[in-house]
């Protein structure tokens, strides 16, 4: 049996003092990578649907395009994004943030919702 990984590739846009932006493009590994992201940065996922975004430390703000519902995430929080639309994340003061693809269950039909790290493990 063979299987394709498809990566994603992601934007961070840096807000400088001057005024001006600054745009880094970047591979995001579905088996998970960890983002440090700074208060003047911004990561933007061009199709977000089935990815779970974890807040390993800080707090950060995630708008889907499209969706009226916005959710931040703060330390030990977790979501699965449930759209196939581009999601804008942005830090609330410096945060931490861990992306993987939910790879064992499907994010259609399930709703946005953030929900403490422990009270994940009854939802499985």
């Amino acid at each position: 049996m063979h299987a394709n990984v498809h990566k994603t590739v992601a934007r961070i846009a840096h807000h400088h003092r001057d005024g001006a932006i600054s745009h880094a493009a970047m591979e995001l590994n579905p088996a998970g990578d960890i983002l440090t992201l700074r208060a003047s940065q911004h990561l933007h996922l061009p199709r977000a649907e089935g990815w779970m975004v974890r807040a390993i430390a800080g707090a950060v703000w995630i708008a889907q395009d499209g969706d009226i519902r916005d959710v931040v995430l703060e330390a030990g929080d977790c979501i699965v994004l449930d759209r196939d639309v581009p999601a804008l994340f942005s830090p609330l003061g410096d945060a931490r943030i861990s992306l993987s693809r939910d790879t064992c269950r499907s994010a259609k039909g399930r709703e946005a919702v953030a929900y403490p790290v422990a009270a994940q493990a009854a939802f499985a």
